[in-house]
């Protein structure tokens, strides 16, 4: 599962954050061309790899052969599935302290009905 982790406007905002990054390209061509190299004046390209080695690369294929290509490992481990594991554990024990929250409040209200002994 590789979905975004935020919407466009984060990504680029949290991109151009980093010290190393001069501009962001929003809504980029799927690959890159030398017309687009050229005109934008781009001087590296950076791809990513997944932890399986894996990325697909025939779309920097222009990058590469220019020698502006660098590639990154992905070692963060941080991911899509990663949060939702998280977010369903969380899920998980709010439910759990919900239920317990309900029983001990049916409990209180059980109590508070019963006459007291020796009362009407």
């Amino acid at each position: 599962m590789n979905l975004p982790l935020m919407h466009l406007h984060e990504r680029v905002l949290s991109v151009l954050g980093c010290r190393y990054t001069d501009d962001v390209l929003i809504d980029a061509p799927y690959e890159i061309t030398e017309d687009m190299l050229g005109s934008l004046n781009i001087s590296e390209v950076i791809q990513v790899i997944d932890d399986d080695g894996n990325g697909d690369g025939s779309r920097f294929q222009v990058a590469e052969s220019n020698g502006i290509l660098h590639r990154v490992q992905n070692t963060c481990g941080f991911d899509v599935s990663s949060v939702v594991h998280r977010i369903r554990k969380n899920q998980e024990t709010f439910q759990a302290r919900f239920e317990r929250k309900m029983a001990a409040e049916q409990t209180f209200y059980k109590q508070k009905r019963q006459p007291i002994n020796g009362s009407k």
